[in-house]
């Protein structure tokens, strides 16, 4: 029995920990020997099974965990006998199943400082796609990739990216990949010009503050760095969104922290990797099971608000010369674009949207008990015209 850490280097998830396992499998058992493997992964089942035909003819292609995955095929097929698998049921009382998750969670603890060798022979090789099964999408995938490997990354991006998954952690006892990360920041719960938001902030690539300080911008240029309502500070998005003290952006973070404490959810004070992380939340109930719904109401909600901030702010600055907003203007638009995200989930849930309806399901319990005059809707409120978030004003 064998128990090691997946390396930093790789992407560190129960899918990348199977195929290891499996891939070391093949690798420790005498190769002329029979092999049966009993195993609740029906990752590592497909890909050496329905998949792998697939998988190779397109070269793997857009496929996460490739080179884990074409190392896992060619231990097996080194194999000089017979390697049989059988999907058994996890946690059900399987003696060697227990046995493995008992391994899996003493490599989690321990330090990652054996090499790991995913070298595999010329023969085993999977050198590219077949042109019969070449499509234009995946031609372009393979090219992106490809010239992704050449561009540096930015210091920048990796510093906010750390900065998420670290509040993460701390509010939520999780740390989300990377991957994830970038997946759910174009989520389809989150609108598309707040998606193009969070992108630009993940990347810190907003022109505000010290970007307008370089010597070669003239002086009236450089006067865009200052804060006009914050005695002249140098702005940032920490600034803008969480900071200023223009008129309603207190009220409207206020305003959301009654949202969601009504969700039963720890309020912890907005900043710029609280809006990030707010993506990927993660609550569970006395059961230890997730709150899909919870989640998905404080991912609408914390970018939401951070989108009408920010609009605000773009307004005033660019269209109205920094004339100030009324405090009831900034609380109405967001009170109205809290409510549209509500009509939006009550008309998507309509039957003539097929398979890319959202369920009634996922909707009623993403705004569960925050809705106006509650106790008077029906138990299915989604095809009632004209239903508002109840709020405090």
């Amino acid at each position: 029995m064998v128990s090691r850490r997946v390396p930093n280097n790789l992407t560190q998830s129960n899918q990348v920990g199977e195929a290891l396992a499996a891939a070391e499998l093949a690798k420790r058992v005498n190769k002329n020997a029979k092999l049966h493997n009993d195993t609740d992964s029906w990752y590592v089942l497909n890909h050496l099974s329905t998949l792998r035909q697939k998988m190779e003819d397109t070269g793997y292609i857009g496929v996460p965990n490739s080179i884990i995955i074409c190392a896992m095929v060619a231990k097996f097929r080194e194999r000089k006998n017979v390697s049989t698998l059988k999907w058994v049921k996890g946690h059900n009382g399987h003696e060697g199943n227990k046995i493995a998750n008992l391994l899996a969670n003493d490599g989690a603890y321990m330090e990652d400082n054996e090499p790991l060798n995913l070298e595999i022979p010329w023969s085993l090789q999977v050198t590219g796609a077949k042109l019969a099964k070449l499509t234009q999408k995946l031609a372009y995938q393979a090219f992106r990739s490809r010239e992704l490997k050449t561009v540096p990354r930015r210091s920048c991006t990796d510093e906010m990216l750390k900065a998420t998954q670290s509040e993460a952690k701390e509010a939520f006892g999780e740390t989300p990949m990377v991957d994830t990360l970038w997946t759910l920041l174009r989520g389809r719960d989150i609108e598309r010009n707040t998606c193009y938001m969070l992108w630009m902030m993940m990347h810190n690539v907003y022109r505000v503050g010290s970007y307008w300080l370089k010597p070669h911008y003239m002086p009236e240029y450089q006067e865009r760095a200052r804060c006009r309502h914050c005695n002249g500070e140098i702005e940032s998005m920490k600034h803008i969104l969480t900071e200023c003290s223009s008129p309603g952006q207190k009220k409207i973070w206020e305003m959301t922290k009654d949202l969601v404490e009504n969700r039963l959810i720890l309020w912890r004070t907005p900043s710029v990797a609280t809006i990030l992380s707010s993506v990927k939340p993660s609550f569970k109930n006395w059961d230890d099971k997730r709150e899909s719904g919870k989640e998905r109401f404080f991912r609408i909600v914390m970018t939401t608000t951070a989108q009408v901030i920010w609009n605000a702010r773009c307004e005033r600055v660019i269209q109205k010369n920094n004339a100030e907003f009324l405090p009831e203007q900034v609380k109405n638009h967001w009170k109205k674009m809290i409510n549209k995200q509500l009509e939006l989930d009550c008309l998507t849930t309509h039957r003539r949207f097929g398979k890319k309806a959202l369920s009634k399901k996922k909707v009623l319990m993403t705004w569960k008990g925050l809705l106006k005059d509650k106790h008077n809707l029906p138990k299915d409120w989604t095809e009632v015209g004209g239903v508002l978030v109840g709020m405090v004003s």
